[in-house]
This record gives C-alpha cells, structure tokens and sequence, in this order.
C-alpha cells in the first residue's frame, strides 16, 4: 500500500524544531541523571539544608507541581532541610515555587532545586528550556519590607531565578557556562557539595560572562 506523505510547510516547522532543539540539549545521549525533584536519589535535587548562597547557571527542566512540592516538603521536613519553615508547612504553596534546573556534572547533566517566591515566578513567565541564573537574595536588604513572620520564614530560603536566554537561543548560550557558582568570587564549585573545583572556571558573578581567574571583568 501507497502512503502518502503530508507536506509540512517550513514556517509550520519551525516551534516544532525549537521544541526539538530544547529536548534534545536536555535530554541528550548519557545525560541519564536529569530527573526533576528526585527525592529517592538525589536529594529532590537540593543542594543546600537551608539558604542556598551560590549562584546557579542552567536550563530549565522542571516546574514543581502542587504534589511534586508537597512531597519535597514532606522529604526536607524528614531530613532536617528547612528548618525555619512552620512544621506543617503553613503558607508553602502560598509563598514558596520550586524550580529545577539541569547543570553539568562529569559528562552528564544533575538536575538541581532552587526555590523563588511564587510572587516572582508569576511574574517571570519562565518556560522549561530557559537558560537562567539562580541568585541568592540580598536577605539583610531585601526583607526589610516584610513584616509577617511566616512570609519571612520563607524570604529567608529562596532566592531569584532570572532568565539569561530564551529556550533554543543557542548564540546567547553559548557566552555564558552552567554550573554552580560561588556568589562573590565566580569560581566554579562541585554541584554537589558546593567545594571549589580546582579546575573549575571563574565567572564576573555580575554579567555571569566566563573570566580569567583574578579578572575583574
């Protein structure tokens, strides 16, 4: 039997290469960790108890659903994580989104959480595929305005996630590196335990541009 092709026209192809292009950076041969809010291997992709002070550089992998926060709630909560949040987690789908985003580690790709206020992801349209920067928040400046103890219980843990890159802009990816962060010096870090990597490169922690070790550039 004859099958007859249907006949696609180029600018009907274009969002479908784009979505392409996005999967395929994410979820490339032996990329075989990125799994968003994996609580049963790593750690729901957490990298810090509490306030994580690094900058992270990556794509976004994940948006946490409403049972996917709860159950990282559920996990940090078992594990001593968190431990300025009320016990029952008053206000934390309120307050609080998680956000994953996929770095390099050895060849392969981790996806880590990172947490923003659910005021600032309703405003940052972030789309899975966006090339961003996690930044911790300037807690002693920008709390000030809050008042409500358990607002400030969370304040004090999440951070900013802004958008660097729109997902399938590889000119504008390929100026920046992923990865973990040290906030004031740049210096690259193991995602895993935030220690500096001795082979690791410096990034200005303003631009997030790669420099030369000891640039201030």
């Amino acid at each position: 039997m004859t099958q007859h092709l249907k006949y696609v026209k180029p600018t009907q192809m274009r969002p479908l290469l784009r979505v392409a292009l996005a999967l395929a950076i994410l979820f490339s041969a032996g990329l075989v960790d990125a799994k968003p809010f994996d609580c049963a291997n790593h750690q729901c992709g957490l990298l810090t108890k509490g306030n994580n002070r690094d900058l992270v550089v990556g794509t976004v992998d994940g948006v946490a659903s409403r049972p996917e926060m709860r159950k990282v709630f559920a996990w940090a909560h078992r594990h001593g994580y968190w431990s300025s949040l009320p016990d029952k987690g008053a206000g934390y789908l309120k307050y609080m989104q998680l956000i994953s985003l996929s770095v390099p580690v050895s060849g392969e790709r981790r996806s880590v959480t990172v947490l923003m206020t659910r005021q600032e992801f309703e405003s940052a349209s972030l789309q899975i595929g966006a090339f961003v920067r996690y930044s911790p928040h300037d807690s002693a400046h920008d709390a000030i305005s809050y008042k409500n103890p358990v607002h400030e219980a969370y304040w004090v843990l999440v951070g900013c996630v802004a958008q660097l890159c729109a997902p399938g802009d590889d000119d504008c990816r390929s100026r920046y590196r992923a990865g973990r962060f040290d906030h004031k010096s740049g210096h690259q870090l193991r995602v895993a335990n935030g220690k500096p990597l001795t082979d690791g490169i410096f990034i200005n922690p303003l631009t997030l541009l790669p420099v030369k070790a000891g640039s201030n550039q």
